[in-house]
């Protein structure tokens, strides 16, 4: 998606230079009364969140950014090379860093997502 295509009918919101926010971390930022998430990957990919967690309203921010965790092909657990969760800081409950929705459904709740992009150097969120 352009930049254009994402700027159509939202606001955009400078985040920070692409330097302060390096892969595995998260950065919390607040809009009005939103607090939103984002989170850095390896390879210069960014996603934003709710802050709000889905499964009891904690404070995502607060929890840790890590890697999914899988079995391996000898049964072992590893982490997953491509999936990151979001771990929330009340009950471990885990939120894919990408999509928003839990790792384990519980209804259909699931955190609100926003575009994001790298512009001049910038992580900026649409909204």
């Amino acid at each position: 998606m352009t930049t254009a295509a994402r700027a159509a009918g939202r606001t955009r919101h400078e985040v920070c230079p692409v330097g302060e926010l390096p892969p595995g971390h998260m950065r919390l930022f607040t809009t009005g009364r939103r607090r939103i998430l984002v989170a850095a990957f390896p390879g210069g990919e960014y996603r934003a969140m709710s802050d709000y967690c889905p499964h009891h309203g904690a404070s995502l921010s607060q929890g840790q950014l890590e890697r999914m965790w899988q079995a391996g092909p000898d049964g072992r657990h590893m982490p997953d090379p491509d999936r990151w969760v979001v771990v929330c800081p009340f009950h471990n409950y885990e939120i894919d860093a990408r999509t928003g929705c839990p790792v384990v459904k519980l209804g259909r709740s699931r955190a609100a997502t926003y575009d994001v992009a790298v512009e001049a150097g910038t992580v900026v969120v649409y909204i």
